[in-house]
């Protein structure tokens, strides 16, 4: 069901977050940070009505480039994977570090729930920018 979303959505509008509704399941936000200079969450609810949100963000950085850079790609989401314990960072086909969070939610506290996930997504990759930066062109 959409109520999962609407609950979020509206627990955003109560604390004067701004957001996009892109579509019956998904919610953008955008925030400006310390070391990155803006990151987009976007959070993904269930489309089977199940109380399973996913919380993503995309293209942080990209590998593109020889082997050396790859390799240099991968060894930092495995670094960034074992010190943060919440998130998953990955490469994707296009060689882009992308980071996920997945969770199952309440009905009744999604809102809650959904922004202190999104609070964490933000905080962990704010976080880890510089090694990211560092491993891209260190």
């Amino acid at each position: 069901m959409a109520y999962y979303k609407q609950n979020f959505m509206r627990y955003l509008d109560h604390r004067g977050i701004k957001y996009e509704d892109c579509d019956l399941y998904t919610v953008r936000v955008t925030w400006n940070c310390e070391n990155i200079n803006k990151i987009v969450v976007v959070v993904s609810f269930d489309e089977d009505g199940e109380g399973y949100v996913q919380l993503s963000a995309w293209a942080i950085a990209n590998f593109t480039g020889n082997d050396e850079k790859l390799l240099k790609g991968l060894v930092v989401c495995n670094v960034l994977n074992e010190k943060f314990r919440w998130v998953k960072f990955f490469l994707d086909d296009d060689k882009d570090l992308n980071v996920k969070i997945d969770a199952v939610i309440d009905s009744e506290t999604v809102g809650e729930e959904c922004f202190s996930l999104m609070r964490r997504i933000i905080n962990i990759v704010d976080e880890a920018y510089p090694l990211i930066m560092k491993a891209l062109w260190g």
